[in-house]
């Protein structure tokens, strides 16, 4: 019985400790998660594109639209992971300041699809370019190999976190 009773006590602090590392870790997930933030929005801050985080996310897909033929305001919005009323919003402004156009779709003159400008298309390499020299400073402090490992375990991590919320990736 003494036995039976040791093992348990074992099992038992084997998942406290357990336990504790899945914390430690959300933990420092959740540290990570925040200085991203603090990092983007300290260079959308600091940058002279005007551009902020959430309008950045809004038009990255138009940068990766290779034939320019636009998108719509519900693609834009899904990306972003705002409501098509908030991306409407933000391309109102986005618009008023010559970042963007609106176009009718010339297939479906139902659908008006979103164009960057040549200034947007502009703005928004040059933001991508200050968001990836603050990143390479900060990353350049581990090895290559040390990088290879924890961008894997961050995609892992992704891939978990992302199957939490919507169930096995397909």
């Amino acid at each position: 019985m003494r036995e039976t009773g040791k093992r348990a006590t074992g099992q038992q602090r084997e998942a406290t400790s357990d336990e504790e590392g899945v914390e430690e870790l959300a933990q420092a997930a959740d540290r990570l998660f925040y200085a991203m933030r603090r990092s983007r929005a300290a260079t959308a801050g600091q940058s002279a594109v005007g551009l902020s985080w959430a309008q950045l996310a809004l038009l990255a897909p138009l940068a990766e639209d290779g034939r320019g033929d636009g998108l719509p305001v519900g693609k834009l919005a899904a990306h972003a992971e705002v409501s098509v009323p908030t991306a409407t919003r933000m391309l109102n402004q986005l618009e008023a300041n010559g970042v963007i156009v609106r176009r009718r779709c010339e297939h479906d003159e139902r659908q008006v699809l979103i164009h960057l400008t040549d200034d947007g298309t502009r703005r928004l390499a040059t933001m991508r370019d200050e968001l990836r020299a603050r990143q390479r400073r900060a990353l350049s402090r581990y090895t290559p190999h040390e990088r290879r490992a924890l961008a894997a375990q961050l995609h892992e991590l992704a891939e978990i976190i992302a199957e939490t919320m919507t169930g096995p990736a397909r």
